[in-house]
């Protein structure tokens, strides 16, 4: 990546960084875009299901199951919290 775009993108994101740490940034860019691409050519690729070619992005997700027990962290969570009323976290009302 050009230096002086990464000057546009530090300035606008108000970032301070000297030319060594642009220079960095700009050589690690590459193979960062080369992994996007990567990643946009496997969701343009065969859909595993139908095995026909699809343009919505393919989504693997796991099983959302929970993995601690109940109210494993109700009381080390309430102990830390400044206030506290009946057993649940009392916070300011906002509306």
């Amino acid at each position: 990546m050009d230096i002086e775009v990464i000057k546009k993108l530090a300035l606008m994101a108000r970032i301070d960084m000297d030319e060594k740490e642009m220079k960095e940034i700009g050589d690690s860019f590459g193979p960062i875009l080369s992994y996007v691409g990567q990643i946009q050519e496997v969701s343009e690729t065969l859909d595993m299901e139908h095995g026909e070619v699809t343009d919505e992005p393919i989504n693997i997700l796991r099983e959302d199951i929970v993995t601690n027990k109940a109210s494993e962290y109700t009381d080390k969570i309430l102990k830390q919290a400044p206030a506290r009323e009946n057993g649940f976290l009392k916070v300011k009302q906002i509306l």
